[in-house]
């Protein structure tokens, strides 16, 4: 048998691995001021960045840092201060599947964070969730074509997506602000950043990126009741990072919040400007839509057929990356015991998700949102904090698959009070899905010739079973699809189960 057959390289890329950890993360910092003033956390936060990611064999190790930053109040009740503290952190994740120099992208998310003071140190612990996924890129060869006079051969198209550049970066921003001489500030105590949705463009190795990052600060203030004001800012950013590997017409890119630092300064004259740097780390890659011809299936009419090897194969077919947001509010009983409130401050929300389900064209996220308010009480002029979880329970207008990738973040909280033991919270609820599209076909990677019954020249009358197609018929009597479509001149398209179609078949040589 004279044959030949074409081969095609693939290298599709696939995810070969993801894992979800949480990890303990703690730091310490020593107070300044005496060992024996009594010190009160008010609040505590945390920001969770992750440096390196690096595959190995079934393993993963990620390695990142967790920025820390403290409301406190020391010896004197009245005066609220913050403090700052880094503490790093590098954890070996089980990923099966993972290998030496694959791919790896990994989030890291602070959640449940605390801190408590003990011999003028302040002790200062985040539970950090972590979520990586690795990919690999494989060569696979496979058939896309076989050369015989006899053969009858079907293809079909393919359609895949692969990453073919990466870059990676930071970026420093400063900023400055006028603020509101009413709020009679004398001091900035902390703040806290998030990046809205970000848009991308590119061209010549480089991919741009354009967003918004919104700045919350918290202020100590000489307003009669009330200490503490906050204040938010929005700054747009436009960054571009230059890509490494193959040029792509899809382009995407992530920034990230990873440090902030703010001071204001008195500038005379009532006035007063908040300083701020924010620290970003920039991610952006492009990716290429690769079609090809693959050869799905082959016989012969007369002569020796054909064996085909088949293999299933996993292939990306897509990006999954989505941003959506909405408003959330939550009615709070304060905890029992708690002090009554009479001037709310400032609320902080951290959400934390447990669960993501998908309801028709929408995703449901559930878990539960660590509250802290600041607040002032019935006579008295210090401030006061109260630290509780809400139920959390949203929807969005989106989707994602159970192997995605999902992060909720809260911004523009704000707290008013309802009674002396009711607050009403609002707060806008923004959830990111990061995560592949994938498919599994089976590809045909080599044939060969084996001995066929010669069969008898005949005319036979076959009643299709469900689901055959007139390929299926073609291939079990061995003759050529379109012979058999002009035989039977009414099968316009695959034949309905339990209808007559005639076959007229020749004696193979």
């Amino acid at each position: 048998m004279d044959m030949r057959l074409t081969h095609l390289t693939l290298s599709p890329e696939v995810a070969c691995g993801q894992c979800r950890n949480q990890i303990q993360v703690e730091g310490d910092v020593t107070l300044p001021g005496s060992l024996r003033e009594t010190t009160c956390v008010l609040h505590a936060s945390a920001m969770a960045v992750v440096e390196t990611a690096e595959a190995m064999q079934d393993r993963v190790t990620i390695g990142g840092r967790v920025v820390f930053c403290v409301l406190y109040a020391q010896g004197d009740a009245h005066r609220v201060d913050s403090i700052e503290a880094t503490a790093d952190f590098t954890h070996l994740c089980d990923m099966p599947g993972a290998a030496p120099r694959a791919e790896v992208f990994a989030h890291a998310q602070a959640e449940h964070v605390d801190a408590t003071v003990q011999n003028g140190r302040m002790t200062m612990r985040a539970t950090v969730r972590l979520c990586a996924r690795a990919t690999r890129c494989d060569q696979v060869e496979v058939l896309s074509g076989i050369e015989l006079p006899s053969a009858q051969v079907r293809t079909a198209q393919m359609s895949m997506q692969r990453t073919v550049g990466r870059g990676s970066g930071e970026a420093l921003l400063r900023e400055e602000f006028d603020l509101p001489a009413d709020l009679a500030i004398h001091d900035t105590l902390g703040a806290w950043a998030t990046v809205g949705p970000v848009d991308t463009a590119g061209g010549q190795g480089r991919v741009g990126m354009s967003g918004e990052i919104t700045l919350t600060a918290l202020h100590a203030s000489d307003l009669p009741g009330k200490p503490l004001v906050m204040t938010r800012h929005t700054v747009p950013v436009s960054q571009s990072v230059e890509l490494g590997g193959e040029g792509g017409e899809l382009l995407d890119g992530r920034m990230v919040v990873k440090d902030v630092a703010v001071a204001s300064q008195d500038m005379g004259d009532g006035e007063r400007t908040l300083r701020a740097e924010v620290l970003l780390g920039l991610s952006a890659w492009a990716e290429k839509q690769e079609e090809a011809t693959l050869l799905t299936d082959a016989y012969t009419t007369s002569g020796d057929d054909l064996r085909l090897n088949r293999t299933p194969m996993t292939i990306r077919t897509g990006t999954h990356r989505m941003h959506a947001a909405e408003s959330g509010k939550a009615a709070l009983l304060l905890p029992e015991g708690a002090a009554p409130v009479r001037t709310m401050l400032a609320a902080f929300a951290t959400p934390v998700l447990t669960n993501f389900t998908q309801q028709g064209n929408r995703l449901l996220a559930e878990g539960t949102l660590d509250v802290t308010l600041l607040y002032m009480t019935p006579g008295s002029d210090a401030p006061v904090s109260v630290h509780m979880e809400a139920p959390l329970r949203a929807a969005f207008a989106g989707s994602a698959s159970p192997e995605d990738m999902v992060f909720l973040t809260a911004a523009d909280v704000e707290a008013v009070p309802i009674t002396s033991d009711r607050v009403e919270m609002r707060y806008v609820l923004h959830a990111q899905v990061e995560g592949m599209a994938s498919a599994q076909v089976m590809v045909v990677t080599d044939a060969a010739p084996i001995p066929a019954d010669p069969g008898t020249r005949d005319i036979v009358l076959y009643f299709t079973q469900p689901g055959d197609t007139t390929w299926d018929i073609a291939r079990r009597y061995r003759i050529p699809e379109d012979a058999l479509r002009r035989l039977n001149p009414d099968l316009s398209g695959d034949p309905q189960t339990g209808q007559g179609v005639v076959i007229w078949r020749r004696q193979s040589d």
